[in-house]
């Protein structure tokens, strides 16, 4: 397991908060904003990052991260790109980088091959919604020996005998989807769906991020009280297109705010 992405893991059910991950596409919106992105996401106390390995043919992904992994794409971003850019960024930075992507590019250089390099770059962990456990499992142990964790996804649809088998290959946490569908959605939080995190939080052993349609410091304080931590994606890559004229490291930093709910603090005049 990541040294890195173990210790922040334990801070966070230490510390009794609700953990903050956001996911960021590599080399959007420009090839030089992913690294001053990822300073301002570590100074600004994010837990770890989801960094978006961009690919043309996504599936789980929404309008918003597939426009973003287009823009990428036509930017040049590259497998051998993103290492570097962790390569550099760990240089000033302990904070836990996860790389999030599809099977096939990593395929293309050879899982084994990519592990070794993403391990020596400072990546703490990699997730690949397309890729089964199964097709996982001979490469888990050479992962951990690298310190390189997998992060499997589950859902609302779930079975609870995958979900205890996912649990258990697991060596760093569990990610949950919040609903079935891809990125970037805005869904109610159903009464069967609270249920499920409830009932979900009680069997893992891991620690429980949950992921999508998470927008707002309302959206992580409703979802709180069912998982570890929470992790952001399409709203941030929105947020980062919006305000695609303005300095990456402060709109990255004001929208960490924003989630923690601190601007409306500071607006109401409260510490």
């Amino acid at each position: 397991m990541s040294e890195r992405l173990k210790r922040r893991l334990a801070a966070v059910r230490a510390q009794g908060k609700t953990g903050l991950s956001l996911f960021v596409t590599a080399g959007f919106p420009t090839p030089d904003a992913t690294l001053p992105i990822l300073q301002a996401l570590a100074n600004s106390g994010v837990d770890f990052v989801e960094l978006g390995i961009p690919f043309s043919d996504p599936m789980a992904d929404g309008p918003i991260i597939q426009e973003a992994s287009q823009i990428a794409l036509r930017n040049g971003v590259t497998l051998n790109g993103i290492l570097e850019t962790v390569r550099t960024f760990r240089r000033t930075s302990e904070m836990p980088v996860l790389l999030m992507g599809y099977a096939n590019p990593v395929y293309r250089t050879g899982l084994e091959t990519f592990l070794r390099r993403a391990a020596d770059a400072g990546v703490d962990g990699l997730i690949l919604p397309n890729l089964p456990l199964e097709e996982l499992r001979p490469f888990i142990s050479p992962a951990q020996k690298l310190g390189v964790d997998f992060v499997h996804l589950v859902a609302p649809n779930t079975p609870m005998a995958r979900i205890h088998q996912i649990d258990s290959a697991s060596t760093a946490f569990v990610y949950c989807v919040s609903y079935t569908g891809v990125t970037g959605q805005s869904r109610p939080l159903a009464p069967e769906i609270t249920q499920f995190f409830t009932v979900l939080r009680r069997e893992l052993t891991h620690p429980l991020f949950i992921g999508f349609g998470i927008r707002s410091y309302r959206d992580v304080q409703r979802l709180s009280p069912f998982c570890d931590g929470v992790i952001v994606g399409s709203a941030f890559i929105r947020e980062l297109q919006r305000q695609r004229n303005r300095d990456w490291q402060e709109v990255a930093a004001e929208f960490v705010q924003t989630l923690r709910g601190e601007a409306a603090r500071q607006i109401a005049g409260n510490p």
